[in-house]
Order: structure tokens, then C-alpha cells, then sequence
């Protein structure tokens, strides 16, 4: 499975979507700017992923 797709549209602008977010989409004049913005959607949608986030019931 794609975590991403990324693509340019028919007026040049860049979109970032993934099938972990249905429905969003990322857009961005360049490629980076689309990507950057999907990854900062990511870590708002998934703040624990990987070792982001501590056991806090110690």
C-alpha cells in the first residue's frame, strides 16, 4: 500500500493525498510545499505515532 500520492493538477498546483486520511488533501504550489503540509497533517491525525508520545500512566 501507498502512504502517499502525490500529484500536479491541471493549473500546476501540487496535491498530497493519502487513503490513512480519506478526504484530505494537501495542496501546495510546489511539490515540497504539499508534501510538507501533508506531514504536519500527520502528526495533528496521529500525535502518538511512532515515538512521539511517553506511557504517562507511570
Amino acid at each position: 500500500m501507498k502512504e502517499l500520492l502525490i500529484y500536479q493538477d491541471d493549473n500546476g498546483e501540487w496535491l498530497a493525498t493519502s487513503e490513512k486520511m480519506p478526504g484530505f488533501v494537501a495542496r501546495g504550489k510546489t511539490q515540497k510545499e504539499a508534501l510538507d503540509k501533508m506531514k504536519k497533517a500527520f502528526s495533528i491525525y496521529y500525535p502518538c505515532a511512532g515515538d512521539n508520545c511517553k506511557d504517562s500512566r507511570k
